[in-house]
């Protein structure tokens, strides 16, 4: 039996470690599989209560209250610091992802130490049940996105039709956005786009299947509810636009008059493939595209439904 525990606890330090490796090397890109983003950032979760299993460990003999406050502080210090660390070297630091290290440490403190089973047993559920309610919380959204992912891959090449409410999400911030049931070109369903007198207002499509090879045309309905007419830009940018600085002549660009009523909109995916001034657009890694409006003299309402390419 203690040959067994010893081989786990090798085992799980072996872990460990290659969990303080990932932290700072590695990871998605901007471009990678929202699934993969939201799940890799959950990776502090489950780092921190492993490292505060083996923290205890290592430090039997010790009561659960000490190993409470030293955990919480570990934690806290630890945790700090590589945020510190990760925003030195070119990687986002955030203040949720400190708040994650805390309450995976205590989780693993609180369900796996042995020394959890020295406190009164309503003592231990007063202390596990706030701290499910939290890891559940902060999971659910990482199950909100690997729903739409899923989603989003079963309706290709549909690329909204936003009949389901999650699917606003695979639009960027900018201009507010809803689903709406008031207006809809096909469905129950379409996109509020609430735009503002800023000098660009819109927002943009940022996750979604990369693959538009194969398709011959992008499709989409826009509705103007007011008698006046309104001037919308689009846009349409690959994965190594970036390395092209964002370049206006790096992608591709239109207007649209958007009439009264509802607007079919259509671009020939040949014309975005030979839109960039200095080479061709990969159409197999299509990194987003934008809608926006110039400075408006006052706020505007437009909805957007049936994104779709068409083969």
């Amino acid at each position: 039996m203690k040959l067994l525990h010893r081989k786990r606890q090798y085992l799980l330090s072996l872990l460990a470690l290659l969990a303080a490796v990932f932290l700072f090397v590695g990871g998605p890109g901007p471009d990678s599989l929202r699934s993969f983003r939201f799940i890799w950032g959950m990776g502090h979760l489950f780092c921190f209560a492993l490292w505060a299993y083996l923290y205890v460990c290592w430090r039997t003999p010790l009561s659960f209250k000490r190993s409470l406050l030293e955990i919480f502080l570990f934690a806290t210090l630890f945790g700090a610091l590589s945020e510190l660390i990760q925003s030195q070297i070119g990687r986002e630091a955030a203040w949720s992802d400190l708040g994650n290290d805390i309450v995976g440490a205590l989780a693993g403190l609180c369900f796996f130490a042995e020394s959890r089973k020295t406190i009164a047993k309503w003592q231990l559920k007063a202390l596990q049940i706030p701290l499910l309610l939290l890891v559940l919380w902060i999971l659910l959204p990482v199950g909100k996105v690997i729903v739409d992912d899923l989603i989003s891959w079963r309706q290709f090449p549909l690329l909204s039709g936003f009949e389901t409410p999650l699917e606003k999400t695979r639009w960027g911030t900018g201009a507010r956005h809803e689903i709406s049931q008031s207006v809809a070109f096909s469905g129950r369903s379409s996109l509020r786009i609430k735009l503002t007198t800023q000098r660009y207002s819109g927002l943009g499509l940022k996750d979604f299947p990369h693959d538009w090879r194969g398709y011959r045309t992008i499709s989409l309905q826009v509705f103007n509810p007011d008698e006046e007419k309104l001037t919308l830009h689009f846009r349409i940018h690959d994965q190594q636009h970036r390395q092209y600085q964002n370049a206006y002549s790096d992608r591709f660009n239109t207007s649209f008059a958007i009439n009264p009523g509802w607007n079919h909109l259509q671009v020939p995916l040949e014309t975005v493939a030979h839109a960039p001034k200095d080479r061709l657009m990969d159409m197999g890694h299509i990194a987003g595209m934008g809608l926006f409006v110039g400075k408006l003299s006052r706020p505007r309402t437009i909805y957007l439904d049936e994104v779709r390419l068409l083969p």
